[in-house]
């Protein structure tokens, strides 16, 4: 008897994104971005060229309201999820808040001419507080929102990335808005000009937000748990790879906030034309979205560290370049604003993909896993590194001489700009670099670690399972197998387990039930194959297109510190993951012939556990599926290679594991010159080998394939399901 996987409709969590909800979506970020990044460029010189502060005093606002946007994102974080609706939990925030958002923008950047300097301070520093306060209960449900309307993880990479190339196009946009506004801040009417553009950008958020609110849809169930600042400042204490993560953050934040909040002078002073900044912000994005297009090969090749350092030395590069730039030299200052979008985009990357590497080490160190807790720390660190960079770009353009309002600034004013956006932004950005050289998970430990804990992971689920202390289910009798877990006591019988992974068109879905018989135990199909595949519609088949993996690639270019997707969806792919050790091991309980389900992972280590890996050449793993499918050469060529690599990216992502590595098996056989029956027998013979007293049991022999669950044994030719 085969235990077999039915096709059926998806449920609607993992049911494909319609392309309208997926545009709507972005909507809410384009919204986002309206309000958040006018505050973020051009609060400063709003600040000291309208409202006439200092720069100083203006520089202080920034900064300490940028720190209280990291507390605000801790309270959010902890209170959104609390909203039980017929909307949903996160959808009615974006209805409730957005419209006192809106309301706060619009005053933010109306200070009344008339009010007193002190007036004037308290007006700016309380209603930049309340609206980023109100940012907070805005953006964090809307960025978790991508991870509670899709668990199909194509969908979600759709999701994110659209929402970050939104994010940049916006502020684009903006600039090219906003920025020559700034010429001449002492033209008549110069803050009503201000109030009325605000109320434009108000009433566009404001309906974007509305139709975001309108069209998004809650079909993940609520996860479980919160997340526990005890238990997240404890395994902070023992988690080094974090923290120095965090201070490398905080280096690199300062720096870019630095550039964030006085670029505008520097367009408009140094390089001598405010409208130019269209052109500098939009060499920057693509910069940015170039170099996070390209992370994964980077990464790939020289590591995240070196990686995340290299992209550093990037940004440093552009920084320094900023100071040399001559008056009026605008190709010049494209080329530094590029570079500095390189460096941004790549560092931003490679900090969240190592921030996920980070609570792999917290749970192998602490056994406390906490994806939200590390998230919230790192977001908050980021956060303080913008306030400081905004209050230091502020207090040293003051600190040079800068005169708010002046139509001309002297020559120690001028210095003091490009100082500043270059010589102290570059050194802050190189000591992001020299802590970074510090980050002590390699690729190579990081993948001990990981398959340290997956040992550990099956060890507990069998404890659980048999109600017994995971410590029981260690076998301290290795006698040459090199197998460390135990599913049942060391000196019972352990019928027959043997795991198998094949690429497509390698024959393992017909050799697994022929092995299966052979060994007397049950045969375990994959959790989702060809053949159920085969039954939808080809669209949702091949939905790996190569505009779906660069989408997934700059997905984190431009992540925003206050939203807890990342941690979500990092906390979703653990309990899959848990769900599937569990389904794994009771699938097992009396031996059984397993395919696919990472079962050379979880299984790896397990006595009596042998696993196999089945390769063939391309041309013929081609061939066996045009045979099946009756697909042209191209298609099958396509499906084939399509298949092997999202089955691995699943892989990597609940595992963290290639299941390409050969070292991760006792044999790999090449089934393209030999039929099928016979690499089963030849698989069975290498087992009893090894395990010559695996025995199966009545249970397993009783669910062991019958004959006419068997392929034509005479056919070596025979296409494979898989």
């Amino acid at each position: 008897m085969t235990t077999q996987t039915k096709a059926q409709s998806a449920p609607p969590s993992t049911a494909k994104l319609p392309n309208h909800r997926v545009l709507t979506y972005t909507f809410g970020d384009v919204a986002n971005n309206l309000t958040f990044m006018m505050t973020s460029m051009f609060l400063m010189v709003y600040m000291t060229d309208i409202a006439g502060l200092s720069a100083g005093v203006a520089g202080m606002i920034y900064g300490v309201t940028k720190i209280w946007a990291g507390v605000s994102d801790l309270i959010a974080g902890q209170t959104v999820d609390r909203a039980d609706t017929r909307w949903g939990r996160l959808r009615p925030w974006i209805l409730w808040v957005s419209p006192i958002l809106v309301v706060i923008f619009v005053l933010l950047f109306s200070t009344p001419a008339g009010l007193p300097m002190a007036g004037t301070i308290a007006w700016i520093f309380l209603l930049d507080a309340a609206y980023q306060l109100c940012y907070s209960f805005v953006n964090i449900p809307y960025g978790s929102l991508s991870a509670a309307m899709t668990q199909d993880p194509v969908d979600r990479s759709k999701l994110s990335g659209a929402r970050s190339i939104a994010s940049s196009l916006t502020t684009v946009a903006l600039s090219a808005v906003v920025a020559p506004q700034f010429e001449d801040t002492t033209a008549d009417n110069i803050r009503l000009k201000f109030t009325l553009t605000c109320v434009a950008l108000a009433i566009i958020a404001l309906i974007l937000y509305l139709i975001c609110f309108a069209n998004a849809r809650e079909v993940v169930p609520r996860g479980q748990g919160e997340i526990s600042l005890k238990n997240t400042f404890r395994m902070l204490k023992e988690n080094k790879p974090l923290i120095i993560l965090c201070l490398g953050a905080f280096f690199l934040l300062t720096s870019i906030f630095i550039i964030n909040a006085i670029g505008m002078y520097w367009a408009r002073d140094v390089l001598g034309n405010a409208s130019w900044y269209v052109f500098l912000t939009l060499a920057q994005t693509v910069g940015t979205i170039l170099a996070a297009s390209f992370v994964p090969t980077v990464t790939k090749r020289f590591g995240k560290r070196y990686s995340y350092m290299g992209f550093g030395f990037v940004i440093a590069l552009g920084f320094v370049l900023l100071y040399f730039v001559p008056p009026g030299s605008l190709t010049v200052a494209i080329v530094a604003w590029f570079l500095y979008g390189v460096g941004s985009g790549g560092t931003n990357a490679m900090m969240f993909s190592m921030q996920a590497d980070t609570v792999d080490y917290g749970e192998w160190k602490t056994g406390i896993r906490s994806e939200g807790g590390s998230y919230s720390i790192l977001s908050f660190v980021r956060k303080v590194g913008q306030g400081v960079g905004g209050w230091l770009g502020g207090a040293l353009i003051g600190y040079f001489g800068y005169v708010s309002g002046a139509g001309t600034q002297s020559a120690e004013a001028l210095d003091g700009i490009r100082i500043t956006i270059g010589f102290v932004t570059a050194g802050f950005a190189l000591a992001a670099v020299l802590v970074m050289f510090f980050y002590p998970l390699t690729s190579a430990n990081h993948e001990a670690l990981v398959a340290d804990l997956n040992e550990r992971r099956t060890q507990s689920a069998i404890g659980k399972a048999k109600g017994v202390d995971a410590e029981q289910t260690i076998n301290k009798d290795y006698a040459g197998d090199g197998r460390s877990t135990l599913m049942r006591h060391q000196d019972a019988n352990h019928p027959p387990i043997v795991t198998l992974f094949g690429l497509r068109g390698s024959g393992a879905t017909d050799i697994g039930p022929i092995l299966a018989k052979e060994l007397g135990v049950e045969y375990i199909d994959q959790a989702f194959s060809s053949t159920e595949l085969a039954q939808v519609d080809e669209k949702d088949l091949i939905s790996d297109s190569a505009f779906d993996r660069w989408m997934r690639a700059v997905s984190t270019a431009g992540l925003d510190d206050g939203s807890l997707v990342t941690a979500t969806e990092q906390s979703a792919n653990r309990n899959m993951a848990n769900t599937n050790t569990e389904n794994v091991l009771r699938s097992v309980e009396n031996g059984g012939v397993l395919l696919g389900r990472n079962g050379a992972l979880v299984l790896g280590d397990v006595v009596g556990a042998f696993h196999v890996r089945l390769v063939a050449p391309l041309e013929k793993r081609i061939e066996r599926v045009q045979a099946q499918t009756g697909l042209s050469y191209d298609a099958a060529r396509e499906q084939c290679l399509t298949e092997d690599r999202i089955r691995a990216e699943m892989a990597d992502r609940l595992y963290s594991w290639d299941p390409n590595h050969d070292s991760d098996y006792d044999m790999v056989i090449n089934t393209a010159s030999v039929t099928y029956e016979q690499v089963a027998e030849f698989i069975a013979y290498s087992f009893r080998s090894k395990y010559p007293e695996s025995k199966p049991n009545e249970a397993s022999l009783e669910a062991a394939p019958d004959e006419a669950d068997l392929p034509d044994k005479d056919n070596p030719m025979e296409p494979d399901k898989l």
